[in-house]
């Protein structure tokens, strides 16, 4: 009983939640955002870990095409002076570093900077490697090497804040995000979960994310427990419908001391309750930040698609009939740029 009225308590909060970060951070938006590209060698794979950075700015912004987007932005432009927090977005399996760009638009004019990286061999280009044991370990691997470039080597290196770091996580990104918190994965509990559950389209011949099947019940994956993925630079994330199931023990988060804003699709049929954000939120030894949004589905926290552009994506252009996802947007953003500031200590 307690769980539902705690979930229940979430629904009815999300309104003020929105309204009352909202406002607080309407103050903060106070930058241009610029924008760049980059790219990171990562040898264990012999790849380059590509992606895109946003950053406050006083150069002049304007609406710039890139690719089958627009944003408002200042392309290439000097990054403003000081020491900023950092973000680090990372996208769902066979997804895009652009996926989230409104989320990382809305931080960087409030003076973030934030890196969106593209997973490799796990993206909508090249996911050769979806599914298998060594993306799960590869893909926190990523943000970590993308951290070391970032505060050692980049031109951003002197303007990041190393003390203030937080990760997003949309699906699998979410999974990854609790790795680098120091969440300890068994790679075997997929498997287990989809031999009980066939019948859910995150397992089914045709699913949602059918790469995440393959080599699912090959030898390696039964009883595997992952190392220890932990980036103690890391102090804050936020989960988006994240995928759960992989922490299947009893204590695979309890090191998980940062903390923690969960969100959980209401009507999500790809990562299905109460198998992943729901038992994400019972295994965390502190109660995170627990938001329920009524009628979304697992890909509502994608950043919305340009109309003509909906068709061709499918699944991920679109959500439950009656949901604005542009409207969830401006609160989400809002509530997560207000979790930041108060877990990241942005105004110290």
């Amino acid at each position: 009983m307690e769980a539902c009225v705690h979930r229940f308590f979430w629904i009815l909060a999300i309104p003020l939640l929105f309204v009352c970060t909202a406002r607080a951070q309407e103050t903060l938006s106070a930058y241009s955002v610029g924008v760049s590209r980059f790219s990171v060698p990562y040898k264990p794979t012999d790849s380059e870990i590509p992606g895109v950075v946003w950053y406050p700015t006083d150069e002049k912004a304007t609406e710039t095409e890139w690719g089958p987007f627009r944003m408002r932005v200042a392309r290439d432009s000097r990054i403003i002076t000081g020491k900023h927090p950092l973000i680090v977005i990372s996208h769902g399996s066979g997804g895009s570093h652009m996926a989230h760009r409104d989320t990382a638009i809305f931080l960087a004019a409030r003076g973030y900077v934030v890196v969106a990286l593209l997973h490799p061999r796990n993206n909508f280009l090249d996911d050769a490697d979806g599914g298998s044991r060594a993306n799960w370990i590869n893909r926190p691997h990523h943000v970590s090497v993308v951290l070391d470039w970032l505060l050692k080597q980049s031109a951003y290196a002197s303007c990041i804040d190393s003390n203030r770091i937080g990760v997003i996580g949309h699906s699998a990104g979410g999974y990854t995000a609790l790795a680098l918190a120091g969440g300890i994965p068994d790679l075997g509990a997929i498997g287990r979960y989809c031999t009980a559950h066939s019948d859910v389209a995150f397992c089914g011949p045709g699913g949602g994310i059918v790469s995440w099947l393959r080599g699912l019940f090959a030898d390696n994956w039964h009883g595997a427990q992952a190392e220890d993925l932990r980036d103690a630079r890391v102090r804050a994330v936020v989960l988006l419908a994240p995928m759960g199931v992989i922490f299947d023990g009893a204590a695979s988060l309890s090191a998980v001391t940062i903390p923690v804003m969960l969100f959980r699709a209401g009507k999500d049929d790809v990562l299905r309750y109460p198998y992943h954000a729901e038992a994400i939120r019972e295994k965390l030894p502190s109660p995170p930040q627990y938001v329920v949004v009524p009628n979304a589905g697992h890909f509502s926290f994608i950043a919305p698609f340009p109309k003509d552009r909906k068709a061709a994506v499918g699944a991920p252009a679109n959500d439950p009939e009656g949901f604005d996802r542009a409207r969830f947007h401006d609160r989400m953003n809002a509530a997560i740029a207000g979790f930041f500031a108060n877990s990241l200590a942005l105004d110290e």
